[in-house]
């Protein structure tokens, strides 16, 4: 029985120090043969690319009411940069498949069963 599984990609590097043509290019083929391959398997629920970490808001509550603040002013040193949600054999499908989206040291997948998911 397959587990879902969320592949969050964290990028590890400062938004401001840009990626190299070449990482670009390696990552951009990880993603497409992993959307090819889960998406014929039809294991491939969702998958996004997230806006650049300025565009975020932080919510908070605060004493009945919420705070909103600009930018992921969550205590971290990684970005948030995108995310699939996947359907895998076991825990090693689900690593070998973020091996596929990690082919480089500016970034990083955590991979984490999903237990409760609605939609198709």
């Amino acid at each position: 029985m397959a587990v879902t599984y969320a592949l969050l990609i964290y990028r590890i590097a400062p938004p401001s120090e840009p990626i190299s043509e070449l990482e670009e290019r390696a990552a951009l083929a990880g993603h497409r043969a992993l959307q090819k391959e889960a998406s014929a398997r039809g294991d491939l629920h969702l998958v996004a690319r997230l806006d650049d970490a300025p565009t975020a808001r932080t919510v908070r509550p605060r004493a009945g009411a919420h705070d909103v603040t600009d930018g992921p002013f969550i205590e971290t040193k990684e970005w948030l940069v995108g995310f699939y949600v996947v359907d895998c054999a076991d825990e090693a499908e689900a690593l070998a498949r973020a091996r596929q989206l990690c082919p480089d040291r500016s970034h990083a997948v955590e991979v984490r069963p999903v237990i409760w998911r609605r939609g198709p």
